[in-house]
C-alpha cells in the first residue's frame, strides 16, 4: 500500500495548453483527439434524427470538415457560448443538407418517411431526441476513457469508483490495497488533467 508514482499518473509529457487552443493552432494530434472526443456525440445526434449507420458516417465526415474549416470563428467569450452548442448547430445544418440531397434524388435511400423526418428538422433545428444531460454524459464517458487509458489500472479504478461510482475513498482504498491519500491523489490529478486539456469543451 504505497503512494509511489501517483504524481506521474496520466502525464504523457504534453503541454497543458487546452485542446481547443491547440486545434486552432493547427496541431494535428489535437485535431485527432477532438474528433475522437466528439464523434460519439455527433453519431448520437444523427441516429436520434433517423439516420442509418452509413449515412451517419457520411454526415459526420461533413460535420468535421465544416468544423476544420470554421474553427477559427468559434469563440467562447460570451455567456451561453459552448463548443457543444456550436457543433450541434453544424451537425443539424449538415443533416438538413443531407435530407435535401436525398429528397432530390429519385433513388434516395431511406424512403419518403425518412426524408420527411430529416426535412422536418428545418422547422426546428434545435429539436433533438437527446437531452443536454444525455449529451454531457456521452462526452464525459468519452473524455474519461481517453484520459484513463494512460493511467495505471489501480488509479483508473480508484477514479472511476470515487468520481463516477460515488464510493467513499476509504472503502476504495481498502479494496484496491492503496492508501486513502493515494486515492485522493489519483482523483485530484486525473481531474486536473481532464480540466486542463478539455477546458471549454467538457464540464466535469
Amino acid at each position: 500500500m504505497t503512494d509511489a508514482n501517483v504524481e506521474s499518473l496520466g502525464d504523457r509529457g504534453e503541454t497543458s495548453t487546452t485542446l481547443l487552443i491547440r486545434v486552432k493552432a493547427k496541431d494535428q494530434e489535437a485535431w485527432r483527439r477532438l474528433v475522437q472526443l466528439y464523434t460519439p456525440l455527433v453519431h448520437h445526434w444523427c441516429r436520434g434524427s433517423g439516420l442509418q449507420e452509413a449515412d451517419t458516417a457520411d454526415v459526420s465526415q461533413d460535420v468535421f470538415r465544416t468544423v476544420a474549416e470554421s474553427i477559427d470563428g468559434f469563440h467562447h467569450d460570451r455567456e451561453g457560448d459552448s463548443f457543444r452548442g456550436w457543433l450541434r448547430r453544424i451537425t443539424y445544418t449538415r443533416m438538413l443538407d443531407f435530407g435535401r440531397r436525398k429528397a432530390r434524388s429519385a433513388n434516395g435511400i431511406g424512403g419518403s418517411e425518412a426524408q420527411a423526418r430529416m426535412l422536418a428538422l428545418q422547422d426546428d433545428p434545435e429539436d433533438a431526441s437527446s437531452t443536454d444531460e444525455d449529451d454531457r454524459a456521452i462526452l464525459v464517458r468519452q473524455v474519461v476513457d481517453m484520459v484513463l487509458g494512460h493511467c495505471k489500472e489501480e488509479n483508473r479504478q480508484a477514479f472511476l469508483r470515487v468520481v463516477v461510482g460515488g464510493q467513499h475513498p476509504v472503502d476504495v482504498a481498502r479494496d484496491l490495497r492503496m492508501t486513502s491519500n493515494a486515492v485522493y491523489l489519483a482523483k485530484s490529478h486525473i481531474l486536473r488533467r481532464i480540466r486542463e486539456e478539455f477546458a471549454a469543451l467538457v464540464d466535469i
